[in-house]
């Protein structure tokens, strides 16, 4: 009697946009799900792909090559990758809200933790882009999506285990679960959600205690991440060394992200550079020093992604980290607005080619396509 396929989980490297699923893709049960040859154009279809399917694998094939042989899969752009990891945050959260898959929320949850940490180990500075540049979609969504990548790159920076990584990850994806319903206000928020919003760590806690999660790592860092070195945060006034190293993390990612992305009731955000000034000079009393530091450290002073104008009037792209004011830059239109194609390489330690200021990305609407695909 012939061998029982295997089933094997999908990596998000087999289920690519626009392109033709290489094998038939199958729910953990074996039922069927696409037929080899479909095409996703959806990224959120994607993710819900990539969270259910599984390929058959014949226990008696040879293994594939390791690398460099024919039937290599091709790996996933990092910077697409964290716009589909997007998706799959969405998609868990909108499950959540409605009442759905609690049981597996956890494990959704450490899945999507692992995938964005290995991006960030893969590629940092499309990582740092990605969340940047990414506007499209609820503020929560974005917010958290970019407070894990930070939370990531500093817990890397810091050569924590990978285990406590995934933990810290968990728990800046989840932070503000509590609130979610209350993240997208446009306006003035009444007393009692002034309220509510001092109480978020608590409730937070308590939903993702709710949905079986007892990791003490995450817990502590969702609980936390709003107290304060100097005894002025919430919910308990904790300050210095009882708070700990858990919840500074994750305070300084949510205050970064806090200030470097538009809220629905406040459209202007800070330039990141201008973010990472503040937080050195004015939050050390509040926010554990040498972890702003670590924060340059890993993002950069203007960090990729940064939209800026150069002193030739050039509007330009931030491409590469860098610990000085003269990052490498594209060029992506000329003083007169018209698009460079493709965008020209601008060393910014020219006097000419300097940067002189910010741009908002709503100026850079038509060109975004153009401006991604330096990551590609």
């Amino acid at each position: 009697m012939a061998d029982t396929p295997l089933l094997k989980r999908l990596s998000p490297a087999e289920v690519l946009i626009d392109k033709p699923l290489e094998e038939a893709v199958y729910d953990a049960d074996g039922t069927l799900l696409l037929s080899k040859g479909a095409v996703l154009k959806d990224p959120t279809l994607k993710s819900k792909v990539v969270e259910r399917g599984h390929r058959k694998v014949d226990p008696l094939a040879p293994p594939a090559p390791r690398s460099g042989g024919p039937l290599e899969k091709p790996r996933e752009p990092v910077f697409s990758n964290v716009q589909h990891i997007a998706s799959s945050l969405n998609v868990i959260l909108t499950d959540y809200l409605a009442g759905r898959h609690a049981h597996t929320f956890e494990s959704r949850i450490r899945s999507l933790a692992t995938r964005l940490a290995a991006a960030c180990a893969d590629d940092a500075e499309a990582a740092i882009a990605a969340i940047h540049l990414f506007h499209e979609g609820d503020y929560a969504i974005r917010h958290h999506l970019s407070v894990a990548t930070v939370t990531a790159l500093i817990a890397q920076g810091l050569d924590l285990p990978a285990e406590a990584v995934n933990s810290l990850v968990c728990a800046a994806a989840t932070h503000d679960i509590g609130i979610l319903q209350l993240a997208n206000h446009t306006a003035e928020l009444p007393e009692r959600h002034k309220i509510l919003i001092r109480q978020h760590p608590t409730l937070s806690l308590n939903v993702l205690k709710e949905h079986g999660v007892e990791d003490p790592l995450w817990l502590e860092a969702v609980m936390q991440h709003h107290e304060r070195l100097d005894g002025t945060g919430y919910p308990y006034g904790l300050s210095g060394s009882e708070i700990s190293q858990a919840g500074r993390i994750l305070a300084v990612a949510d205050v970064y992200c806090a200030m470097t992305r538009p809220r629905p009731y406040r459209p202007k955000a800070y330039f990141p550079m201008a973010a990472m000034r503040d937080l050195y000079v004015g939050q050390s009393h509040q926010l554990d020093n040498a972890l702003i530091q670590m924060l340059i450290k890993v993002m950069g002073l203007v960090p990729p992604g940064s939209l800026v104008r150069l002193k030739n009037g050039e509007l330009a792209v931030v491409k590469k980290r860098s610990n000085s004011l003269n990052p490498l830059c594209f060029a992506l239109q000329s003083p007169t607005g018209t698009p460079l194609m493709p965008p020209e390489r601008r060393d910014t330690r020219e006097p000419t080619l300097a940067i002189s200021g910010r741009v908002d990305p709503e100026q850079c609407t038509p060109i975004m396509a153009l401006i991604r695909r330096l990551w590609a």
